[in-house]
């Protein structure tokens, strides 16, 4: 619905300016985003990126590089007010970094960076990252890359790296905290889906347990506990079928069941545990920005 009544305005608004009726607003992006139109501003943009496009024979390369460049950082802002990562990274790969003042450049690659990251390209995101820190020369520049760059390694789990980062941002910025302390958590090792899985099989329930689970594993012992018991009191008055075929099944469903709930359930806690040491330093890192900005 929400498509469908953004084409109907971007149509009506063509209908308009084709037919040379004049608004007292001006219908352009800019005013548009000042006024929180930020979906009919990024349509608005896009516009003038596609015209722009047709006209390139009579515009000098460095000036339509630089226009265009502007336009897409724009229609990102755009997206990024909207929450529209997804679509704000992909219109980032559009921008041409080809630039040879150092400010412009890093302007577009450190955007080129913070949309991979909002948009969870982790990996994608810490590779500008790096090739920023290559192409632009400005040391004064790189030296705010470090926030966005611990924040990325954490999500790819490269502790070590994000701590290295982090102890020379400290010493930077005067952050007092003890940087061994704030990254403890890495002295605790990442629970195994595999062994939880094999623990499992091996004895039912203990696998939840050593995934940090331990009343779901006592729930999954009593359960294949009852199942093989039915079994057994059937088969030992006699009804073998319904001892055989009910009884084996359901401890058959709960055993190999339990194996695999194990598993989720380590990936879960490590799952857990990630997000809360993330959420531990992207706290130190806004309280630190925070003061600076002051």
């Amino acid at each position: 619905m929400n498509r469908f009544c953004l084409i109907c305005r971007f149509l009506c608004v063509l209908f308009l300016i084709n037919n040379g009726v004049s608004a007292q607003v001006s219908l352009t992006g800019d005013s548009l985003m000042a006024a929180g139109q930020f979906d009919l501003a990024a349509v608005f943009y896009e516009k003038d990126l596609f015209d722009r496009s047709q006209r390139t024979d009579s515009v000098n390369a460095d000036t339509y590089r630089l226009v265009v460049n502007d336009l897409l950082l724009k229609k990102i802002q755009c997206q990024k007010y909207l929450k529209r990562f997804e679509d704000a990274w992909q219109t980032a790969q559009r921008m041409d970094l080809s630039e040879a003042n150092d400010s412009l450049q890093y302007r577009l690659r450190y955007e080129v960076a913070l949309t991979g990251y909002l948009s969870r390209h982790y990996g994608e995101a810490h590779g500008q990252i790096l090739q920023t820190r290559f192409y632009v020369r400005d040391s004064t520049l790189l030296a705010s890359l470090d926030v966005l760059e611990i924040l990325t390694l954490n999500e790819l789990e490269r502790w070590e790296e994000s701590k290295e980062i982090f102890r020379r941002y400290a010493v930077r910025n005067g952050i007092t905290t003890d940087v061994e302390e704030l990254y403890k958590f890495l002295k605790k090792k990442p629970k195994s889906p595999e062994k939880a899985q094999l623990l499992s099989f091996i004895m039912p329930g203990v696998g939840q347990m050593y995934a940090g689970y331990p009343k779901e594993g006592l729930v999954s012992i009593g359960l294949q506990t009852l199942a093989l018991g039915f079994g057994v009191y059937h088969v030992w008055h006699r009804y073998y079928l319904i001892g055989f075929f009910t009884g084996a099944g359901m401890f058959q469903a709960f055993y190999f069941g339990g194996a695999r709930r194990a598993e989720l359930m380590a990936e879960e806690t490590n799952r857990k545990r990630k997000a809360k040491n993330n959420q531990l330093l992207r706290t130190v890192l806004i309280e630190s920005e925070n003061k600076k900005g002051k």
